[in-house]
């Protein structure tokens, strides 16, 4: 009877292993382990956006990781990106949130560019971010076209190229008939609208976002956006449908592509597919979180969630310029903050 006991009993722990172990194989990748994003700012709307969607992504991931923020400046975001695509492991425990204008840099070929967009795992953008141009609000002109109409030659204050508020006007200027000025050398946009408001210069572009704060509070009227409408700014006039030629638009939409890509994640290329589909519904789950949605409106960003298919298709876009384009669009366009 003792051996028979002994028999049932090893036999019986053999039965419950054979059936604990599937649950031990399926307990999640992510259990217990710590993600890390890295971020190439220390500062602004992109380093904000990603925080705060780090904040909430590891809940809705299974396994609930941790998820920590690793500001890696330099070079304009391109030390960062570098960074995850040729340092980090490919085992989806390190993400970049990209400010796709390291895009530019790509396309024109900057030498300390060491990656291909096109590779990284696409996890999705949180929004995209519009561009505007704005005059004082005090000036007479109350649409594009009366301003065009005038003759008027207009001092546009921008910080220097490379940024919105210097490359968006510099495109009208080129391919859209307007009469600007550019004067460059402000260290930053609020210096510009501090210029604005002392009415040292006419006109100042930035983001939509931006831009909006200072028309709330009557310091600008928008004349021009970009190809990404904010809430009030639907009914302006779009800079691409107001150039003058093909390669005029085709640069415009170059200059745009970035913003339409927005606050974008990704993880290293090579991550295991089975963690990329993890990774990719865990941050689409997130962007329906409200409390993520509700930081986000504290900030004053505004989310709009668009699927990583979307983002590898628009990277893909930006790099299939005619040869006529890439020609002109260096003369234009500097990879830049």
């Amino acid at each position: 009877m003792k051996r028979r006991w002994i028999f049932g009993m090893s036999a019986g722990t053999a039965i419950s292993a054979l059936v604990l172990a599937p649950a031990w194989a399926q307990a999640p990748f992510y259990d217990g382990k710590t993600v890390t994003v890295v971020i190439g700012a220390k500062s602004g709307s992109l380093e904000i956006a990603s925080r705060i969607v780090s904040r909430h992504l590891g809940k809705h991931i299974p396994g609930n990781p941790t998820v920590i923020v690793q500001n890696m400046p330099g070079a304009a975001h391109l030390v960062a990106t570098n960074h995850v695509y040729n340092v980090a492991k490919p085992d989806g425990l390190t993400l970049l949130a990209v400010n796709p204008t390291v895009g530019i840099g790509q396309l024109t070929k900057v030498d300390a560019v060491r990656f291909d967009l096109r590779k990284f795992e696409w996890l999705g953008s949180s929004g995209a971010d519009g561009v505007a141009l704005s005059i004082r609000a005090d000036l007479p002109y109350k649409t594009w076209d009366d301003l065009r109409k005038s003759g008027k030659e207009l001092v546009v204050g921008t910080t220097g190229p490379g940024s919105n508020a210097h490359d968006f006007p510099l495109l009208l200027k080129e391919f859209a008939g307007a009469k600007f000025r550019l004067v460059s050398g402000y260290p930053a946009n609020s210096d510009i609208l501090l210029a604005v408001e002392r009415k040292e210069v006419d006109a100042w572009a930035a983001f939509a976002t931006t831009i909006k704060l200072a028309v709330d509070r009557g310091a600008v009227r928008p004349l021009v956006r970009g190809r990404i409408a904010i809430p009030g700014f639907e009914k302006l006039p779009v800079d691409e449908d107001l150039a003058t030629s093909p390669v005029g638009k085709a640069i415009m939409g170059i200059r745009a592509a970035p913003l339409a890509i927005g606050r974008a994640f990704a993880a290293t290329p090579g991550t295991p597919a089975d963690r990329v589909k993890v990774l990719r519904e865990g941050f689409a789950k997130a962007m329906q979180d409200k409390e993520l949605i509700a930081d986000a409106e504290k900030a004053k960003i505004g989310i709009g969630y668009i699927p990583p298919q979307e983002v590898t298709k628009m990277f893909a876009a930006l790099f299939e310029q005619p040869p006529e384009v890439q020609k002109e669009m260096v003369k234009y366009i500097k990879f830049g903050d």
